[in-house]
């Protein structure tokens, strides 16, 4: 109902920037620059920004019962015509967004497997032009399902499994130990070229033989790829909304993207074992086929 002070003026400012053709990414970034964290002490994301100036409040109004915006009893940030032209440049690059193909699948890399001989499930097209999850192993090759499906089959059950909370708990735990090793990770990021250059120092005074050379840098080369993805699923965690069922529901169904919604269902998810059809060519979506195995 009333502006967090040190928060208003620059939101306000953010509104603009998007309708001065900046990107959301990079309005992003300037939050976080200047404003500094959020209220929850995290860097802006692309889900909380959209999500603050999507909210009718930012500009004073409610929603009726008939879904009509009307006077509400917040302070407006912004005036009615600026809050309009967000909703429309909004709306203009989610249908852009939904003219791409959908690439980004919940269970690739791994996670989904085949019933019968266990092995990763590869992302092929299928026939009728979508995606579909596919065994290729060799003397096997008898599982095969479409991807949409079974992705939102699967993420039903992830917010149904996180209604508990105990489980809730558990995430929240993994999600700030993800936290700290991404903080951690940038660190040795920044530091990496001092680190390669002391280490051709040691080679160039022959401190190290070139053997140790190498194993040194193809160490440090390994450490890289390692902080790196420890720094990207940081970032993908970030996005997270407020950990409640209310928050991961509301987030899930209203505001998170494909590849955010693929973070979560791997975070919990182990594994996803797909058997094959129990009638040859059916496509009715059978939920025997498939067994969930959880982190």
């Amino acid at each position: 109902m009333t502006a967090i002070p040190d928060e208003a003026a620059y939101l306000a400012a953010a509104a603009r920037r998007l309708l001065d053709e900046k990107t959301l990414a990079s309005t992003v970034d300037w939050m976080t620059e200047h404003a500094g964290p959020t209220v929850s002490g995290r860097p802006w994301s692309t889900t909380t920004l959209r999500r603050r100036l999507r909210n009718p409040a930012i500009a004073g109004l409610r929603e009726n019962a008939d879904g009509e915006l009307v006077k509400g009893p917040a302070e407006p940030l912004i005036d009615r015509e600026t809050f309009d032209a967000l909703q429309e440049l909004f709306t203009r690059n989610e249908r852009g967004q939904g003219d791409k193909p959908k690439h980004v699948h919940y269970l690739s890399g791994g996670i989904a497997t085949c019933g019968l001989c266990r092995h990763p499930l590869v992302s092929r097209s299928t026939a009728n032009g979508g995606r579909g999850y596919v065994c290729e192993a060799e003397g096997c090759g008898k599982v095969r399902i479409s991807a949409e499906p079974l992705d939102d089959y699967v993420g039903e059950r992830v917010l149904a499994h996180l209604q508990d909370k105990a489980r809730l708990k558990w995430l929240v735990a993994i999600r700030d130990q993800f936290t700290a090793e991404a903080k951690k990770a940038a660190v040795f990021l920044e530091q990496l070229t001092a680190h390669k250059a002391e280490l051709a120092r040691a080679y160039g005074t022959k401190d190290l033989t070139l053997a140790e050379f190498k194993a040194a840098k193809a160490a440090l080369d390994g450490k890289r790829k390692e902080a790196m993805s420890a720094e990207r699923r940081g970032k993908a965690l970030e996005e997270l909304p407020k950990l409640t069922p209310e928050g991961l529901e509301e987030w899930w169904t209203a505001t998170a993207g494909r590849g955010q919604k693929r973070t979560l269902v791997q975070l919990v998810v182990a594994e996803v074992r797909v058997g094959p059809a129990t009638v040859r060519g059916s496509r009715r979506f059978d939920e025997a086929r498939f067994d969930i195995d959880w982190r």
